[in-house]
């Protein structure tokens, strides 16, 4: 009987608090204007959005993000945005901002991919204040892939193969970004 009230018991607490995934990392402030230097080591947040919408990456491509990750331990730690909620389906700037500050990363690196062009553009930007810190763009080798009609590619192994070669070329320039946020640290 005691076993079932204090299983009862860890079952209505469990429930009454919500999970939290950001531990003990403060919260951060919003602020009006975007700061000239980083705080270093600080919680990045990493947005993959693609034809307008966050993705998850495929397995490969995960890797790439992975590996730079470990290689920029220094500059704190690096995970992926989860925004889960459908809102951020069809994702802005702003609305991404607003997951990673709730989320209580200081910066957000926004790598949003367009295969048309075999392109990425790539924003670090401070989740306090919504200000752009530093831009980079990386073009794939491999050059632009289209759907099947000239528009987008519908097929998700095909789009996997063709964000794989943009991710190929972006990760190497958002290495030199973080190179770049290293020496612009206070």
């Amino acid at each position: 009987m005691k076993s079932i009230v204090v299983t009862c018991f860890l079952i209505f607490l469990g429930a009454c608090s919500a999970p939290s995934f950001v531990g003990d990392a403060p919260q951060v402030p919003v602020t009006s204007s975007t700061p000239d230097h980083f705080e270093l080591p600080a919680r990045f947040a990493l947005a993959r959005v693609v034809y307008g919408r966050t993705q998850a990456a495929g397995a490969e491509e995960a890797e790439l993000w992975t590996d730079l990750a470990s290689r920029s331990e220094k500059l704190g730690s690096f995970a992926p945005l989860v925004a889960g909620d459908a809102n951020y389906r069809y994702s802005n700037m702003n609305t991404l901002v607003k997951a990673a500050r709730e989320q209580r990363y200081k910066y957000l690196l926004l790598v949003r991919m367009f295969p048309a062009t075999g392109s990425a553009d790539v924003v670090l930007l401070h989740t306090g204040s919504g200000g752009v810190m530093a831009t980079a763009q990386a073009v794939s080798p491999n050059g632009a892939q289209r759907g099947f009609w000239g528009g987008q590619i519908r097929n998700p192994a095909r789009l996997e193969r063709a964000t794989l070669k943009i991710a190929e070329a972006a990760v190497p320039v958002v290495e030199e970004m973080l190179r770049g946020v290293s020496k612009r640290q206070r």
